[in-house]
């Protein structure tokens, strides 16, 4: 039975202390103030291409019921051709290109509120609305009618209206006095204080659950960081995909489809095929719900759609272009989304039951990842809730299971060199497993990682002979799977058809294989040129500083906070007090940072490759979540005697870095545009 002493119940008030101050900062700085916004929905989509032009003494009369209980505006969305307009007022600046009054009326036909609007000052897709000088309480169920009526409006100018064919579910159109089977597109805005509220308490909630709960597990109970690692890490992956949904990392939807792909053929539909795929109805309409930038509507349509039953009958071909990744990158997401397909659930569940299979298989990984790490399971911890990290792992992205195989492979590698007892024949087996893994994976990137296995020493094996025999397998297993699986794409990259080179990124624009063999001197001054303009970046955005789409901003504080913390996690303690004694050797080292530097280099080729275009002043396309896989290594380049800390500060390191994803998790908040 475990029970707080004095020092536990001190340090638990003191945290919540901090935390309900730094609360109620995060409510007036963030919460109260996007309290005030207004938050726009559409109640009524209009259809592609579908307009009413507006032309002079046109009436428009659009009934429908609003739905919530606040209301602070109403109207439509417009079209024009804003180069007309432009053109129409540099002849003649005073010219009057007519007027759009819009009134909003209640049941008995009551004007509530009115505006008008000058066609000259108008923009393309603006809203026009009429609203209320404070928000309105009190709508919920009434009906409302939208007015619109236009005056001396220039036929040029292309003002029109979109709609949706046929009447939606209590709405009424007349144009002109006459009755149409079709509906306006519809926009209203409130505030939403209530709304806000609830979920800036919701939020705050998990945010101390997580903090308590992490102090519990490392000050009172004493687990050990990999069994720490799953209640941090499980709320973490939460907190995470509440704030970032389906879409909203990197080339997600194109992983999403190619995973949707491998389901198809398990299930005996097909893959994709000639650049398209075919989806179910509902999973598609599912996946239009998401947008890559979060937004409050998008929240909405999730919170009112994740619980739907049934599903939508027939199937639809969509574009789609095959990352020829192997499948083995897609695993978790290929569970989780013919699980939900098999048990018949609605498309938003599907999809997120695939992010979910991702969450559970990356806290699976990322726990014997940081139990097989010996005496570097605190560096191992950070490594695993850095803001990147979690993004990439809880995702579609085929990062994911890249991530996750480095990092299981260097943690099998590093307990193979340091560790005494024999080698034994699962150990073998699993090593192998992860080698021919990572030899398919981004087209044999991590591949130098393979030559790591010349480090393990003879001891390790009963007879010397055995150790080259094993290397030779596994250099044996790792080239064939990689000519078998990953030299496809590298063809595609390296010698691709004229038909491959039409339809690429860039277009044959690009340097290609043949740029880097005519001229290698180019590819070194740009690869230093990019190391010196953009290095320090590649280590942020390595941790996490950007998410999502590069618009997603963390502060300097939360990153090199972490930094900081992994550089404090592979110091070696005086005396070996509280880690295990490891000698790495110079030789070791040099091993690891070769290993770096090829890896490294290998993604700044197939970059220049393929995605840099001619005369550049850089390399283009490098991401710092690329050489992410590489960090397990660098936590073996300062470990030594040269530099030791006193204490074991593990714990308090722990601890520190998940204060550190708080702050982080406030950052996130702040770039969303009006999330939650």
């Amino acid at each position: 039975m475990h029970r707080l002493n004095r020092k536990n119940r001190v340090e638990i008030i003191v945290m919540t202390v901090v935390f309900v101050i730094a609360a109620v900062l995060v409510y007036k700085t963030t919460i109260l103030t996007r309290m005030m916004l207004p938050r726009t929905s559409t109640q009524v989509e209009a259809d592609e291409d579908l307009y009413y032009p507006l032309t002079d003494g046109d009436h428009m009369e659009q009934t429908f019921f609003y739905p919530s209980d606040e209301l602070l505006s109403a109207g439509t969305r417009i079209s024009l051709n804003e180069k007309t307009q432009k053109k129409l007022l540099k002849e003649d600046k005073k010219r009057n290109l007519g007027t759009v009054k819009v009134k909003i009326l209640d049941a008995s036909k009551k004007t509530l509120m009115s505006a008008d609007y000058a066609v000259s000052v108008l923009a393309d897709e603006q809203n026009l609305v009429a609203s209320f000088p404070g928000t309105e309480r009190g709508w919920e169920k009434k009906e409302l009618t939208i007015v619109l009526d236009a005056a001396e409006i220039h036929e040029e100018v292309g003002l029109k209206i979109g709609y949706a064919a046929g009447q939606k579910d209590q709405t009424s159109l007349l144009v002109n006095g006459q009755k149409q089977d079709a509906t306006l597109n519809i926009r209203t805005a409130d505030r939403q204080f209530l709304y806000w509220k609830l979920w800036g308490l919701f939020g705050a909630v998990l945010v101390y659950l997580l903090l308590l709960g992490t102090y519990l597990c490392l000050a009172v109970f004493r687990f050990s960081p990999e069994k720490v690692f799953l209640f941090t890490g499980s709320f973490l992956a939460f907190l995470y995909m509440l704030l970032l949904p389906p879409l909203a990392v990197p080339d997600e939807e194109v992983h999403l489809k190619q995973a949707y792909s491998y389901t198809n053929q398990l299930m005996g539909k097909g893959g994709a095929k000639d650049g398209t795929l075919v989806m179910d109805r509902e999973d598609f309409h599912a996946m239009q719900m998401f947008e890559t930038t979060p937004s409050l509507p998008e929240y909405d349509r999730i919170k009112e759609g994740i619980l739907k039953s049934g599903r939508e009958q027939g199937t639809i071909k969509i574009p789609h272009s095959d990352t020829r990744a192997p499948v083995v990158t897609y695993f978790p997401g290929i569970a989780g989304i013919l699980f939900g397909r098999l048990l018949g659930l609605n498309g938003l569940l599907v999809i997120y039951l695939g992010r979910i299979c991702s969450i559970l298989f990356y806290l699976f990984t990322m726990y014997w990842f940081i139990r097989m790490m010996g005496h570097a399971k605190t560096a191992a911890f950070l490594a695993a809730v850095l803001p990147m990290t979690i993004q990439q792992c809880c995702s579609y992205s085929y990062d994911s299971v890249v991530i996750e195989v480095a990092f299981l492979y260097t943690a099998m590698l590093f307990s193979l060199i340091y560790e005494k007892q024999p080698f034994k024949k699962p150990q073998a087996a699993l090593y192998a497993v992860f080698a021919v893994i990572l030899s398919v994976c981004k087209g044999g990137t991590y591949l130098p990682l393979i030559l790591l296995t010349l480090l393990i020493p003879a001891d390790r094996f009963s007879d010397p002979k055995r150790k080259k025999i094993f290397a030779g397998c596994i250099a044996a297993l790792a080239a064939a799977a990689f000519l078998t699986s990953a030299l496809s794409s590298v063809l595609f990259v390296v010698s691709p058809t004229a038909e491959q080179t039409a339809g690429a990124y860039l277009a044959g624009e690009n340097y290609g294989f043949s740029g880097l063999l005519s001229d290698p001197v180019e590819f070194i001054l740009l690869s230093v040129r990019t190391l010196f303009l953009s290095g320090a970046a590649f280590l942020e955005n390595m941790l996490g500083m950007q998410l999502g789409w590069l618009d997603i901003n963390l502060s300097g504080i939360v990153i090199y906070g972490l930094l900081f913390l992994l550089f404090l996690s592979i110091l070696q303690v005086e005396n070996g007090c509280g880690r295990e004694g490891v000698s790495v050797t110079g030789r070791q080292k040099l091993s690891y940072l070769a290993v770096i530097l090829l890896s490294a280099g290998m993604v700044f080729v197939s970059m220049f490759i393929s995605w840099t275009p001619r005369e550049s002043m850089e390399i283009s396309g490098i991401q710092g979540r690329y050489f992410l896989p590489l960090l397990p290594l660098f936590s073996k380049l300062a470990y030594g005697e040269t530099i030791t800390i006193k204490k074991d500060w593990s714990r308090k390191i722990q601890f520190a870095a998940v204060c550190f994803q708080c702050v982080a998790i406030y950052d996130i908040l702040l770039s969303l545009e009006r999330i939650l």
